[in-house]
Formats: structure tokens, C-alpha cells, sequence
């Protein structure tokens, strides 16, 4: 991947963020539902690229016409590629910027303030794992053959959000048996 190339998917990525803050601007119930541009220019990718506009364009068979280029959606393989890399990096920075310019409190006042959700986010991640293996275990291994592993998959997800999966990804793939971890994970995630 060349500079430039990299140079171009962020441009590329700036724009789209840029287009998806004009369509919140311009419709009102999108604003009223809170709902933010970065989602929605996700969305706009998401339609441009290979898994919307390229299956579209591959499934009606266009192969020698003007758009069999789109088979691939509007953007290059290689952007693709870096966009793919993004997500397990750009979860460091939002992790790495929390306290920035804060002043910490006590320990007494950190808990007053955060400790019944810290007990309900306990509660809530113990009761993914515990449903999660628990489901796997009982169902998914011995009738459909899918390994134990992918019972912490449902944590993974919910409570440590799309930037968690991302970095796990790469630990996953590693295993012999990926395929059927890959496919599970897609599963929960949706």
C-alpha cells in the first residue's frame, strides 16, 4: 500500500463523514432520533461498497458492460484493505484519550459515582459470558459442530462494542477451526 493510497482512503473516509453530517443536517428526523453522522456515512460506505452496490452489480450479471465495474463497489481493493486495519487502532486512541485534560477524583467519590454501574455492567457482562457458553456448550457444539470458543463471542460484541471484536479478530483467525468462528462471530454481531 502506497502513501498515497492511504493519503486517499482517509480523504475518502473524510468525505463520506462529511456527506453523512449534510444528510443529518437536511433531515430532521434523523436529528430528532439522535442518530450520529459517523453511523450514517457508515451506512452510505456500506450501500458503496462491495457488500451492497458490488453484490448488487455481481447478481444481475453485468459482466461486460460498463457496470462491471462496479462489481467491486465504488472503492478500490486497496482502500478496503486499510480501512480493514483501522478499527483495531483507532479503539487504542479512544482509550487513550479518556481522562485527558481531567481531574481525577478520590477513590470514595470514583465509587459513589460509578459504582452501581460498574456492578451492573459486571452483572451484564458475567450474564453474556454465562449465556453465551452456556448456549454453545449445550446447543451449538454438540449439534452443529461450532467450537466452545465462540461462547464468549456474544461478550465480545455487546459489551466490548465493534472495536473489541475487531482486535479479537485477529486472535480468532489464528485458530485452525476460523472459518466457524468467523461465521459465528458475523452471527452475533448482526
Amino acid at each position: 500500500m502506497s502513501p498515497s493510497m492511504v493519503g486517499m482512503s482517509f480523504l475518502v473516509l473524510g468525505i463520506i463523514l462529511l456527506l453523512g453530517k449534510w444528510i443529518r443536517v437536511i433531515t430532521p428526523n434523523l436529528q430528532k432520533l439522535f442518530i450520529p453522522s459517523s453511523l450514517i456515512g457508515g451506512f452510505l460506505a456500506l450501500i458503496l461498497g462491495p457488500q451492497a452496490l458490488g453484490n448488487l452489480v455481481e447478481g444481475l450479471e453485468y459482466e461486460n458492460t460498463a457496470f462491471s465495474i462496479l462489481a467491486g463497489g465504488i472503492f478500490p481493493e486497496d482502500m478496503l484493505a486499510i480501512w480493514a486495519s483501522l478499527p483495531g487502532l483507532f479503539i487504542n486512541i479512544i482509550f487513550a484519550t479518556l481522562f485527558l485534560g481531567k481531574k481525577l477524583p478520590g477513590i470514595r467519590e470514583i465509587w459513589n459515582i460509578a459504582g452501581p454501574q460498574v456492578s451492573f455492567g459486571q452483572t451484564v457482562a458475567w450474564g453474556q459470558y454465562v449465556f453465551g457458553i452456556l448456549v454453545t456448550v449445550l446447543i451449538l457444539t454438540p449439534y452443529f459442530g461450532i467450537n466452545p470458543i465462540a461462547g464468549a463471542l456474544i461478550e465480545i460484541g455487546f459489551e466490548g462494542g465493534h472495536g473489541t471484536a475487531a482486535g479479537v479478530w485477529l486472535l480468532l483467525l489464528q485458530r485452525p477451526d476460523s472459518l466457524k468462528v468467523q461465521t459465528c462471530q458475523s452471527a452475533w454481531l448482526l
